[in-house]
């Protein structure tokens, strides 16, 4: 799952482009000089240490620019128990980053005459509820309303196991609910769109979808360091995956299940094997020039077949990003500037896309503005006394807000009670932590709190 942000597979955001010329010709851009991109080196580390400094960044970042790589740098941990550093070979998950791979497979196949996007789905899933009008096109372009599959609790439960899960018990899991609209006629971003892409590839190939992406992709460009079982790799350049990772302060989590991301948000790669990637999009070496600029035309909000397209800084910026518990990516490409970023990390982060795009302004010579530590205000102990109460998340999961000396403090059932600091008069955080939590009091209606956590949100009303 701006920030385009997509719990899952989702995603923040990437960047591709739609005309590229090889060899590619600046245009509207000096060459840099040694001294220019001695400058922008450090520039681009600046920007992600700025991040790094407020527990946002932990990974590796490669830049493209102007057919060269310009910077190649790995920041933190990646096993912080075994003080392990990053490296630029370190191997990370990218989550729904794995989407644009989904589609440009399903694109190739399209060009081979396998299928054509106006294809409606149930010529490849026989008896999908009204599988006869979802096309292939609306599943690419997240307009099918196919509902999503986060949303039922025994899928959420299943990603934190290891179970094996079957196309069609993954299918299940969204299949019968009615549709959120009508195909076609608005964008909502789901990862069930995807799973179904999935089982079309495998139907029409008579390949596991890992097989298949890798003939048609990864083989191709020699993505040799890209696979599709993170819990079963075994390499001394694999990422460990963590919720939050300070100094003082480090929160692992457990990596999704792979049976149920699947062909959404299964992939793992490294910034090298995502170069490649880049280099085989940008030179056309998996679908043609006229497919390639199908795949990066704006559908409904600004997605194509498996990418964002947006204008930054008055260029065309095709990307996507990707955001599971414990890891986060982002791919972004300037096609008329020959620019490429690549930004993978092995920690939950909803920062990475505006990291991104503040390097992107660094290489545009746009002004931006660099990320600063919360700083506590003091809002009146009326506020403050207002809040205090207690509040249900859900059934038997209850958040006590305290009031003690001008201070809140969160108690979380029976757990021991924490310092709550004030960012706003509704907005607060806690102390080596990314929690954020907000109160909304209207007049004539019951408090509200929310607390975000990493990719979860909770609400709860005053009791």
């Amino acid at each position: 799952m701006s920030c385009k942000y997509y719990i899952f597979f989702l995603g923040c955001m990437t960047f591709i482009f739609s005309t590229f010329c090889s060899p590619y010709k600046a245009q509207n851009k000096t060459d840099i000089t040694r001294e220019n991109l001695e400058k922008k080196k450090q520039e681009i580390d600046d920007i992600i240490k700025a991040y790094a400094a407020i527990n946002k960044f932990n990974g590796t970042a490669l830049i493209h620019d102007q057919h060269k790589t310009i910077f190649e740098r790995s920041y933190g941990w990646q096993n912080a128990e075994k003080k392990i550093l990053n490296q630029n070979n370190s191997i990370y998950q990218i989550a729904s980053l794995t989407k644009s791979f989904t589609a440009l497979t399903i694109i190739k196949l399209s060009e081979e005459g396998k299928l054509s996007v106006k294809d409606p789905i149930s010529k490849f899933i026989p008896k999908y509820p009204r599988g006869n009008e979802i096309t292939v096109e609306h599943l690419l372009t997240h307009t099918s309303g196919i509902y999503e599959p986060l949303r039922n609790k025994d899928y959420f439960r299943l990603l934190h196991t290891g179970e094996k899960i079957s196309r069609d018990q993954e299918i299940s899991f969204f299949k019968d609910e009615p549709l959120d609209f009508e195909p076609g006629t608005q964008f909502s971003y789901t990862n069930s769109g995807y799973i179904l892409l999935g089982a079309i590839i495998e139907k029409i190939t008579g390949l596991s979808y890992e097989n298949a992406v890798r003939k048609i992709i990864l083989n191709p460009l020699k993505m040799t360091h890209t696979g599709f079982d993170y819990p079963a790799l075994k390499s001394p350049d694999k990422t460990v995956p963590y919720a939050y990772l300070s100094k003082t302060k480090q929160e692992k989590t457990e990596i999704w299940n792979p049976e149920l991301t699947r062909s959404a948000g299964q992939i793992y790669s490294t910034a090298q094997d995502l170069y490649k990637y880049y280099e085989g999009l940008r030179d056309y070496r998996i679908v043609s020039k006229e497919s390639f600029k199908k795949v990066t035309t704006p559908f409904l909000s600004g997605y194509g077949y498996g990418w964002f397209i947006d204008d930054l800084y008055g260029k065309k910026v095709i990307n996507h990003g990707g955001n599971i518990e414990g890891a986060t990516s982002y791919l972004a490409m300037l096609p008329e500037d020959d620019i490429c970023v690549i930004l993978l990390n092995n920690i939950t982060s909803k920062k990475l896309e505006k990291a991104g795009n503040t390097i992107l302004a660094a290489l545009l010579n746009q002004s931006y503005d660099l990320p600063k530590p919360k700083k506590e205000v003091a809002p009146d102990d009326s506020i403050l006394k207002k809040y205090a109460g207690n509040y249900e998340l859900s059934e038997g999961n209850v958040i006590h807000i305290l009031y003690d000396n001008g201070r809140l403090f969160l108690q979380n059932n029976n757990e021991p009670k924490v310092k709550m600091f004030a960012e706003s008069n509704d907005s607060f955080f806690l102390q080596d932590d990314d929690s954020e939590i907000t109160f909304i009091f209207k007049e004539g209606e019951k408090g509200v709190i929310t607390i975000k956590k990493g990719l979860s949100s909770k609400t709860g009303e005053k009791q």
